[in-house]
Order: structure tokens, then sequence, then C-alpha cells
């Protein structure tokens, strides 16, 4: 196996603390697109909110791109659909059911790759030549994941490390800020409330999923982590509410306005 370099395992640590300190919910994937752009060398980064596969049809729900002329969402029209399930890598995942890493160069030789009108269209419109996938989710159902593009050499092995080991956390991320989204749209004082408590992102999610009566093991599955990790987050979130049950704690969260009374 490719080892990483120190440098990696910086940036994605750094990654992380960046991702699950941000009080701004929206911002997250921008960060992580940032990231991956910086550290591959990208030149476009396309990150698929949602999309289904519908009779050999790709039927995208939202895109944001990442280029370095325009950031933002993409409204998918006739034309983009109708080209999507014919990139190589769209295609693979949605046939295969694949969830693993991959580059184009995984699935076609370069010279069937560049005779392709994908490669053309693409080239055309933003230069990018080589393209890897970081799907977040089994990528045959609703779903999202990333496709990062760049012109010139292709990815390393050490660059395909790199995202493999990206990977979880990234999918980690995708539970906390769906969690933590829906907590923000529900909660009455939201952020602020929290920050006088001192209570991080994190633990707000894990309060948010204990109202909704998960356990810890079904919080841990949620969020992709550990129960002992959860367990950890609860003794801060009693600590911090000075509480000692789930019960007196979900009470008290609604009176400080941290969840919606039911």
């Amino acid at each position: 196996m490719t080892e990483l370099a120190s440098r990696d395992y910086e940036r994605i640590l750094d990654l992380a603390v960046a991702v699950m300190d941000s009080r701004n919910v929206d911002r997250t994937w921008s960060l992580v697109a940032d990231e991956l752009i910086r550290s591959l060398h990208g030149t476009t980064c396309v990150l698929s909110r949602s999309h289904r596969f519908v009779e050999r049809v790709i039927v995208l729900d939202e895109v944001e791109v990442w280029t370095p002329w325009y950031r933002g969402v993409l409204p998918a029209g006739a034309e983009e659909q109708a080209r999507m399930p014919l990139h190589p890598l769209v295609r693979h995942y949605a046939e295969t059911g694949d969830n693993e890493p991959r580059t184009v160069s995984d699935l076609l030789d370069d010279r069937t790759w560049r005779s392709t009108e994908t490669f053309g269209a693409l080239r055309e419109t933003s230069g990018a030549t080589r393209h890897i996938a970081l799907p977040l989710h089994d990528m045959s159902g609703h779903n999202r994941g990333f496709v990062l593009g760049r012109a010139g050499m292709d990815f390393t092995d050490r660059e395909r490390a790199f995202v493999r080991r990206l990977q979880p956390l990234l999918r980690r991320v995708d539970g906390h800020v769906r969690q933590l989204k829906r907590w923000q749209d529900k909660a009455i004082d939201g952020f602020d409330r929290a920050a006088e408590l001192k209570l991080t992102n994190r633990e707000i999610t894990v309060l948010s999923l204990l109202a909704a009566g998960l356990t810890a093991g079904g919080i841990a599955n949620r969020l992709g982590a550990s129960p002992r990790t959860v367990h950890k987050h609860l003794e801060n979130i009693y600590r911090k509410l000075g509480t000692s049950d789930r019960l007196t704690t979900v009470l008290r969260a609604q009176r400080f306005g941290l969840l919606p009374k039911s």
C-alpha cells in the first residue's frame, strides 16, 4: 500500500478540524472542495449533492461547481443531463454500485477515453482531461459524491491513496452536516445559544439525535462514529447542561431553545 507523506495527514486533520468547527453549515463543502483542488492540483471540482439513476439516465437534482472562474450551484439543464450518462465514471458507479474512489484510467485506456464525446466536451468547458471520483455513498441511488478534474498527468499512486484515506472522513462529514442542517432548521436560538453553553457542533448533532430517540449505538451508526466516542460526547453534553440522563437533558435543551418543544 502506498504510504502518505506527513503533510498529507496534516491536510486531512486540518480539514476535519475546519469542518467540525465551522458554524456555517452551507460552507462545509466549499472547504472540502478547496482542499481537494489544492491537494490534487485540480482545475475543477464538482459535487453532485443528489442524483438518481433512472432507466440509464442520470437525473441531477443539484450540482455545485468550483473552478477558478466559477463557484456556485449549477442548474442541471437538459444538455447536462443528457451528457452525464456518457461520463465513464458516472456510468460505472450507476451500473455497478461500486463505492470506491476511481479514476477514468481505471476504466478506460487513454486512447478510448480521448475519443469519447465527453472527453472533448469537458476539456473544452473546464480544461480537465483527468478525472477522479470520490463517492460519499453508494452512487446507485439518491446520494452525493465529488468528481475532481485537472489537466496534465494522471493521478499518482500517492494521490489515489490520499483520496482513499480522505473518503471515510468525508462520509462522516456528510452525516454530520446533514444532521446539523436539520437541527439548524428547527432550533429556536440556534448556534448563538449553543455557543453560550459551549456546545460544539458535534455535540449539537449528538444532542439532536438523542432527542430523536436514538441510542448511543444508533447515533454512532448515523454519524459514522464509534459508540465510545458518542458516549464521550454525551458525557460532555450532560456536564454542560447540568444533567445526568436522556429525558432531563432533552427537556432542558428544549427549555434553553436548543431543541424544538414537542
